[in-house]
């Protein structure tokens, strides 16, 4: 289910910042980091509302939640969007939706296996994001080819 939700949370990151760049006032910088301080308010929100209704629950209920909360808690689900983000940066002349769409799928996927294994978040985003845009970005090339050949 968290693999589900890495998934489309980091598709919004992607699709909201390739269409918010797109308008007149806006590039890809201002797009990301206002898209992703957006999500970040949004989910600290839901985040402490979630935390005050388990106010009433056993504490049972109340030490899973804890849990839970620590593992996906609102700067996960930021730094996820924000590295769909990362994705959505990529060049509207280079990029469709479909393209845009298989590189959040493989961000969502690299995302999830090198976080536990690089150290800073900021390295995990940066190289997640760019393996997944030159993957779908090859693999479009690639089928280029092969249809013109």
């Amino acid at each position: 289910m968290i693999e589900l939700l890495v998934f489309l949370c980091t598709l919004a990151g992607a699709f909201t910042t390739y269409r918010l760049a797109k308008l007149p006032k806006f590039n890809v910088i201002r797009a990301s980091s206002a898209l992703t301080i957006l999500f970040y308010f949004s989910a600290l929100i839901i985040e402490k509302w979630l935390m005050a209704e388990n106010i009433i629950a056993t504490s049972a209920d109340i030490a899973a939640s804890i849990e839970s909360t620590e593992t996906y808690s609102a700067e996960f689900w930021a730094t996820v969007f924000f590295g769909g983000s990362f994705v959505g940066m990529s060049a509207p002349h280079r990029f469709s939706y479909y393209l845009l769409t298989m590189s959040s799928l493989c961000f969502a996927v690299i995302f999830m296996l090198l976080l536990p294994l690089l150290e800073g978040v900021g390295g995990a985003l940066g190289c997640s994001a760019f393996i997944s845009v030159a993957v779908s970005h090859s693999l479009r090339l690639a089928g280029n080819k092969l249809k013109g050949a």
